[in-house]
């Protein structure tokens, strides 16, 4: 991407991310992309859209876990959206971001291929009933919204994760939190440690350096 285009686009996450602090209504949505298809959330969910930048891999996560990264100071887990939904693996470019919101009491980030727009939809303008084969799982889909010829298909964010993926969210999260409670302890031993030390430290006499001359020149 071109500085220019970046540009637009940081631009873009900067209106966005103003709106997001202005708005209290209902029935808005934070729109985005994944491949051609076009999804919605609860923008009243979101927190931020931040630009992507690559999480801290955990080992022994589901795939779809990406990693972590530090937001406002908190380590939130990642959730990489392409791979949750069965799309194809393709490289993260200059307009994939990061949106962080809550589920289920919790603050995540989830990977997007692009953000569009906030939203506004009446009632009439999203069919809450959708038919699909008995296979297809569409726990996590709230309903599909008409925009013009656009169908937006807005998600239900607290039926987005599995029993396994959120058990998976839920460990990573205590582990994260056993492990800053460690690192307290240690920084307060160590802070312990050191006051000790100044406590217990020999200090030498001052050289007289008259001696020394005299002695010098004996």
């Amino acid at each position: 991407m071109s500085g220019e285009a970046r540009g637009k686009q940081d631009n873009t996450l900067d209106i966005l991310n103003q709106q997001l602090t202005s708005i209290s209504a209902e029935n808005q949505f934070l729109t985005f992309k994944i491949e051609e298809e076009e999804y919605g959330v609860d923008v009243l969910r979101v927190q931020e859209i931040i630009r992507y930048h690559e999480p801290t891999k955990i080992p022994n996560t589901p795939d779809i876990i990406k990693g972590v990264i530090n937001f406002r100071g908190e380590v939130i887990p990642v959730i990489d959206l392409r791979k949750k939904f069965g799309f194809p693996y393709r490289e993260y470019d200059n307009f994939t971001v990061i949106i962080v919101l809550e589920v289920r009491e919790k603050i995540l980030g989830i990977i997007v291929d692009q953000v569009s727009d906030i939203l506004s939809f009446s009632s009439e303008d999203i069919q809450r009933t959708l038919e699909f084969s008995s296979d297809i799982n569409v726990e996590f889909i709230d309903g599909m919204a008409k925009l013009d010829e656009r169908l937006i298909m807005l998600l239900k964010l607290d039926m987005l994760l599995n029993f396994n993926e959120l058990g998976a969210i839920n460990r990573l999260g205590e582990k994260i939190d056993s492990e800053d409670e460690g690192n307290r302890d240690v920084e307060t031993d160590n802070n312990n440690e050191d006051d000790e030390n100044s406590d217990s430290k020999i200090y030498l006499p001052e050289k007289d350096d008259e001696r020394v001359d005299n002695c010098s020149n004996s």
